[in-house]
């Protein structure tokens, strides 16, 4: 899944503590596989969260969930804008292994 938030302007640092904050919780969540905020150069108070879960009802009932409907209610006031997109895994590759890494994994 991936979130394009606009934070009205002002709002950037408690956004990110909020978000900090929630992402703790759903980190907690076994149909949570991972979630990354990402803010945009250039483009002042604009974040993308991306978010793996296992499918997407569980995604649909996290969405549904009281702590996620509390979390909105509080990043509401926070969004100017934004936009939410469900994403199709296609292909995946994983980061190449460093010779650093390598090195002590052989000794």
């Amino acid at each position: 899944m991936l979130l394009r938030i606009d934070v009205v302007e002002g709002g950037e640092a408690e956004f990110e503590e909020l978000w900090r904050a929630h992402a703790k919780h759903v980190h907690t969540l076994p149909d949570n596989h991972g979630q990354q905020l990402l803010r945009s150069r250039g483009e002042r108070g604009r974040y993308v969260v991306l978010t793996d879960w296992t499918d997407e009802p569980t995604f649909r009932a996290f969405e549904r969930s009281e702590e996620q409907q509390a979390y909105l209610r509080r990043l509401w006031p926070l969004r100017a804008d934004g936009e939410m997109r469900l994403l199709e895994p296609m292909d995946e590759m994983t980061p190449a292994v460093s010779a650093a890494t390598q090195s002590l994994e052989d000794r």
